[in-house]
This record gives C-alpha cells, structure tokens and sequence, in this order.
C-alpha cells in the first residue's frame, strides 16, 4: 500500500539521518535519485520530504535542495529573555507584537488563575519570536492590571522588547519565584499555521505558564505560549525524594 511504503522510508531516513549518513546539515541526494533507490516515484519521495519536514528532521531550500536540520534547540524550562537565548544559539532574534499591548476583559481560564470575576480587566501582550526567516513561538501573556498597569502599561506600548517582569519586580518589588506549567502537543489552528509559517501536519507545544510570587499565591503573569515543536526540546529538571530510602 502507498501509506505503507512512505512510512517505511521515513523510517529509514529516519535512521539515516540520526545515524549521521548525510551529516549534521548535509544535503539528500535528489528526488529523483531517492525514487530509482527505493523503487518509487518522485511525488512519493515527495511525500516522504514534507513528513521529515513536519518533524523537523529537515528543510527544503528550494532548488537549492534538501538538508539536514540543524539540532533542536534546547529551552531550559522557563528562560528569562527568549531573544537573548536564540542570541546564545547564534541567531539573530525578531520579536514583534502580533497586537498591541491592552486592557481587556480577562477570559474564564484567565480569570481563574488571577481569581477575578471574569470580563474583570487584565493587561494583555501577544508577541511573535523567532529569526527573520523563521517564526519561533507565538507569546500571549495576561498581567493583573494592579502589577503592569500605569507606567509599565506605557512602557509596554513604546517599546516591544519591554522586560515587564523586571519591570514589575522594580516597581513592586515582586519576582516570579514559582512556576507551573503544563505542556500540550497538537496540530495547529489556521491562524497559527499562518503567523508560524508551518503546515496543518506541523506538530506544536502549547505551554500554559502560572508565573507565581514567592508567596506561592500571587500570579505575576500567566502565559500561553505556542511553540513550532520541530524547533525545541523543551528540558526541565526536577529533586524529587520520591524513591529516596530512608
């Protein structure tokens, strides 16, 4: 069956590539190449392209050909400046604001993390990350009106890269000292299919971030960040006594 055989040469490129067959960001042979090696057509190959693509396991450049991906980049959990973390990478971050910074009237789910009525109003800030070339992540974040609010409301609408925890912290004297997190995977919706640039069969993580006081009780923001997943490995650490003997 057609299926059948795409799977079995993903599965193979799979083995070739994480085998280092083709390098770290070697070029595959051509399309036509690849079908007369496994007895098949082009628009097959084709196929197998776009699923190690989805998975990120490589990228077209067109005529150019196609190439190995570069290795995920590993977030360390929770990180304080995103686009000073691709600097880190070597890359050369791009962040702008999908909408602008505003008051708006918090959604249920926001709503019960800040324990407000809900429609109570919540600063909103929505920001696209990655390179020039290749969105990263879309940033939605919600701060209580009474921590980002005034100035750091002002700040916010002036300039984009506005650190506004730091901002909080230096005007409140509050710092994230707890976080909780919870992590989905799954396709993408329309509208994050085009500010990512990535296709339906792109797998993403949706991460929901409670960003708490040292209090364990106040929520300095609430995130919901969607991730492009063929770009990260999101990596976290744990002390656990779990298993310890006594």
């Amino acid at each position: 069956m057609p299926d059948m055989k795409v799977d079995h040469i993903v599965d193979v490129f799979k083995q070739r590539i994480e085998g280092g067959m083709y390098g770290t960001a070697g070029r595959l042979p051509s399309l036509t190449m690849l079908a007369q090696e496994f007895d098949t057509t082009r628009e097959t190959m084709n196929k197998v392209v776009q699923l190690l693509q989805s998975e990120g396991l490589v990228v077209s450049k067109g005529r150019a050909g196609v190439f190995v991906s570069k290795p995920r980049a590993r977030v360390p959990g929770i990180t304080a400046r995103f686009d000073l973390f691709l600097k880190e990478q070597g890359l050369t971050p791009v962040e702008v604001n999908i909408d602008p910074p505003a008051l708006v009237s918090a959604p249920a789910d926001v709503a019960k993390v800040f324990n407000i009525p809900v429609g109570d109003k919540v600063v909103k800030r929505v920001r696209l990350r990655g390179t020039k070339d290749e969105p990263y992540r879309v940033a939605e974040n919600f701060y209580p009106v009474s921590l980002a609010g005034g100035p750091v409301f002002q700040r916010m609408q002036s300039d984009v890269a506005t650190d506004v925890l730091l901002e909080i912290k230096n005007q409140h004297g509050l710092a994230v000292e707890f976080v909780h997190e919870d992590v989905i995977a799954r396709l993408p919706s329309m509208r994050e299919q085009e500010l990512l640039k990535i296709n339906r069969s792109s797998p993403v993580l949706e991460v929901h971030r409670k960003n708490y006081a040292e209090d364990r009780e106040t929520v300095v923001m609430f995130n919901r960040i969607i991730f492009v997943a063929k770009f990260f490995l999101l990596s976290y650490e744990y002390q656990t006594g779990l298993w310890a003997t006594e």
